[in-house]
């Protein structure tokens, strides 16, 4: 990851009002090079949606650890029977 790369990377979860994002795109991409600065800016986005999607994974395996904060779960043998199809 370049430099630039990283510094956007790092104000990912501050809010950045779109004037200063646009701004912000020309300062780290080169616009006279659209197809490296297009596919620059898709690695920065897939790493981001690769990093949101590891803090939900995260936030979920902890939310199903935690058995004493009464969440209702459905027993696995309670949905069996519907899964048949030629069962009627």
């Amino acid at each position: 990851m370049s430099s630039a790369q990283a510094q956007i990377a790092t104000r990912h979860q501050e809010v950045v009002p779109p004037v200063e994002a646009q701004a912000a795109f020309t300062q780290h991409f080169d616009p006279t090079q659209p197809e490296k600065a297009m596919t620059s800016y898709q690695k920065l986005m897939h790493q981001h949606t690769l990093q949101q999607f590891e803090i939900a994974n995260l936030s979920s395996r902890r939310r199903s650890s935690d058995k004493d904060m009464g969440v209702a779960s459905l027993p696995s043998e309670g949905s069996r029977g519907s899964m048949s199809s030629t069962g009627s």
